[in-house]
């Protein structure tokens, strides 16, 4: 979680209008939120065909070592 030393712009009744933070903590934001957003855009359709065959590949007592399946990412 980032902690930000955030100030803030009020208009002349004290609401607050706007934040002010330090460029390198709006940088880094962005990074993250690019993060993200590339997450976001993963297929979740091919994540849930892989646990498929996961599953049916136990069923038939098949099993993948650790090293494998890192090899394969």
């Amino acid at each position: 979680m980032f902690k930000f030393n955030e100030r803030y712009i009020v208009d002349p009744c004290g609401k607050k209008t706007a934040v002010v933070i330090d460029i390198e903590e709006f940088e880094k934001l962005l990074e993250r939120l690019n993060r993200y957003e590339e997450l976001e855009t993963y297929d979740t359709e091919d994540v849930t065909n892989d646990v498929i065959e996961a599953f049916k590949d136990l069923k038939k007592e098949k099993v993948h070592s650790a090293r494998e399946i890192l090899n394969e990412l």
